[in-house]
């Protein structure tokens, strides 16, 4: 058997590194922990990239930083799982995909959700065509983020919901439409200097459309409904799926419910095992770069529709 993926970490006083991820790399077999850089701590993130025992890097800093120090990683030959959204744009989600290309890393999004076994049996679904010609689709995810020294209330540092949690509504959208919406309108409305909510309509060549909402001011709620000709899917707590989390539904036409149970798991284990078998060659990464760089153009011409509208800041 190949040796540990030695997994260093650039912002080890993230809340998400120290209650999932860093969890994860100790309880799997593939994975163990290297230095943990911080801002302000006596090992710093140049310092984790310059540690020969370091395989590769989990990069938990805010949105803005994560394109300087994916090049940095790169330049350090290390592989990089980098939090979402990789980039906070297009153009930076590119130029980090040709850095890491050119010097031979691994980079992917540390997006738990698809590794969860309930997820992964959703995503099969909604490309299988099981519910036939998809009409409508609707995704929310909201919750009250306090406004403390928290990155994601400053435009600055990447903040704002739609960058936040976009990501986990617009996903099972792109899956089950099979690409990118060809009409996008939004609105946002501001607090500070963010887009604290942010409501989304898309329409596709086919006729189908989708509702979106993110949001950092509202109360929680995470929700997922994807209708077909054939079915309609719903399921509850679709994004942060944990051990317990292990159904959803299918409603046919004639209004018989289908229930479907799943395993449970722990999503953040899962994506570790996954990015140290790719790291080793043992297996491809699920998630190709390129599915990031369609939410990076999608989040980007949201944010475009949104100036259009006149509300964000």
């Amino acid at each position: 058997m190949s040796q540990p993926v030695t997994i260093g970490v650039l912002g080890g006083r993230s809340w998400i590194a120290n209650e999932a991820v860093i969890p994860a790399i100790h309880a799997s077999t593939g994975a163990t922990l290297g230095s943990i850089g911080s801002r302000s701590g006596s090992i710093g993130y140049a310092d984790v990239l310059a540690d020969p025992s370091v395989d590769a890097v989990y990069i938990a800093l805010p949105n803005d930083m994560h394109f300087e120090w994916v090049l940095a990683a790169a330049a350090a030959h290390k592989h990089v799982l980098c939090e979402k959204p990789i980039g906070v744009s297009h153009a930076e989600v590119h130029a980090m995909a040709a850095a890491c290309d050119a010097a031979r890393v691994l980079l992917v999004e540390a997006y738990m959700t698809p590794f969860h076994p309930r997820s992964a049996t959703i995503d099969a679904c909604l490309r299988s065509g099981e519910l036939g010609e998809i009409r409508h689709l609707d995704a929310a995810f909201t919750f009250c983020l306090a406004q403390v020294d928290n990155y994601r209330w400053s435009a600055e540092h990447g903040g704002g919901a739609l960058l936040d949690v976009g990501i986990y509504c617009l996903s099972p959208l792109l899956t089950a439409m099979g690409g990118p919406p060809s009409i996008v309108a939004a609105q946002s409305t501001a607090s500070g200097n963010v887009d604290a909510t942010t409501a989304v309509w898309l329409e596709w060549s086919t006729g189908a459309t989708a509702s979106v909402v993110t949001s950092i001011e509202l109360a929680e709620r995470q929700s997922l409904l994807v209708c077909g000709t054939k079915g309609s899917l719903t399921v509850d707590r679709p994004f942060t799926p944990g051990e317990q989390d292990t159904s959803f539904s299918i409603t046919r036409p004639d209004g018989t419910i289908e229930r479907r149970t799943t395993a449970g798991g722990n999503c953040y284990l899962a994506m570790i095992e996954a990015f140290t078998d790719a790291v080793r060659g043992r297996t491809i990464w699920p998630r190709p770069l390129g599915e990031a760089v369609i939410m990076a153009e999608l989040c980007d011409r949201i944010r475009t529709a949104a100036l259009a509208a006149g509300a964000t800041p």
